[in-house]
């Protein structure tokens, strides 16, 4: 199981419907639509990828093949810029 936490440097918060992730040693920021701000919160509750599309299948009306692929895709994307790191 793949297990990701935030990068210590990482701070977010929410604005209206979406997701603001603010990396401190890079100033970039990021936004995530509310289906992002879902897998980040299931994340920051410490969840395997595996657990987040779990959850995700019981929140959201979807095909759990589709949301695999678009929680590892984005993992992918967080990873790549140093928002998260694997545990």
């Amino acid at each position: 199981m793949t297990n990701f936490r935030p990068h210590p440097s990482v701070v977010s918060t929410e604005v209206e419907e979406a997701l603001v992730i603010l990396h401190l040693d890079t100033k970039r920021y990021f936004t995530l639509n509310s289906t992002g701000a879902a897998i980040w919160h299931h994340l920051t509750q410490g969840k395997a990828e595996a657990e987040i599309v779990t959850a995700l299948a019981a929140e959201y009306d979807a095909d759990e093949a589709h949301l695999a692929d678009s929680t590892r895709r984005l993992l992918a994307q967080l990873e790549a810029a140093a928002l998260i790191e694997r545990v």
